[in-house]
C-alpha cells in the first residue's frame, strides 16, 4: 500500500487498492496503518481515497475520519488498549529472574 500512495497513479494499482479496501473492511486491521499512510503522504492521500471510493470531493482531512469511523464502528465504540507495554529495565530483570 505504500506504493500506492507514494504514486497514487501506479500502473496495476488495482491490487493495491483491493489491499486497501480489506484493510478497509476486515474488522481485525485497525485503523492505525492506514491513518500513518495518510499522514505520511498528505500530498496524495486525497487522489489514493478518490479513486478508491469514486468520490471525487472527497478529502481525507475532511472525511477520513468519518470514513473510519464508519467502516470500523467497532473500534470507535470500544476501548483502545495499547498494543505493546514498555516496561523498565528493572521489571524486565525482576520478571526475568522469578521462579517458573
Amino acid at each position: 500500500m505504500r506504493d500506492l500512495f507514494a504514486n497514487p497513479g501506479l500502473p496495476g494499482r488495482k491490487r493495491h487498492q483491493d489491499l486497501l479496501r480489506t484493510y478497509l473492511r476486515e474488522e481485525s486491521i485497525t485503523p492505525l496503518p492506514i491513518r500513518r499512510l495518510a499522514a505520511a503522504h498528505p500530498k496524495t492521500v486525497d487522489t489514493v481515497f478518490r479513486k478508491l471510493l469514486r468520490q471525487p470531493d472527497f478529502t481525507w482531512n475532511k472525511h477520513g475520519d468519518a470514513l473510519l469511523r464508519r467502516r470500523k464502528p467497532w473500534y470507535v465504540e470500544s476501548e483502545q488498549r495499547p498494543g505493546v507495554s514498555v516496561i523498565g529495565d528493572r521489571l524486565s530483570e525482576l520478571l526475568r529472574s522469578r521462579p517458573r
